[in-house]
């Protein structure tokens, strides 16, 4: 019996289950940014990719995108690719990648070292409307930054 209580006592006192990380290295990138644009994160919405070396130093890389909704009280969302590349002491590199009426990120892949975010985008002259169109973004790891890669040309 007294195991028994032990055990459901535990139980009683484990956290909630939840999408956030164990690392808090993202967990603060994320809040700060967060805060900087008085919005609020939703961590089910994120997008990892864990599986890919990136950075070229035969390590895998952590990559994710976020979102912060109701910057500065509105509607607005802006979403932000997050890398912490290995071959830089896992110091994190983070753009701007999406934003509401201009782009939203769907998917993360990783083609050789490029990651590819996979996209819906909207059209210029209504972008308060619906996505018109499915688009890709590309970015690489170029002597310790993030620079926008080309996509390849569609073979014949």
């Amino acid at each position: 019996m007294p195991a028994l209580m032990s055990l459901l006592l535990l139980l009683q006192a484990a956290p909630v289950p939840t999408c956030r990380t164990a690392d808090a290295r993202l967990e603060q990138i994320i809040a700060a940014k967060a805060a900087e644009l008085q919005g609020a994160e939703h961590c089910q919405f994120r997008l990892y990719h864990t599986l890919h070396d990136v950075d070229g130093d035969g390590a895998d890389d952590f990559v994710v995108v976020f979102a912060v909704e109701g910057a500065g009280g509105s509607n607005a969302v802006a979403q932000f690719l997050v890398v912490f590349p290995s071959a830089r002491n896992w110091e994190p590199l983070t753009l701007q990648v999406g934003r509401k009426g201009e782009r939203f990120v769907e998917g993360v892949d990783v083609d050789e070292r490029t990651i590819v975010l996979r996209t819906s985008e909207y059209e210029k002259n209504d972008p308060a409307c619906c996505p018109s169109g499915k688009g890709e973004l590309r970015y690489a790891f170029v002597r310790g930054r993030l620079l926008a890669a080309e996509s390849p040309r569609p073979k014949k």
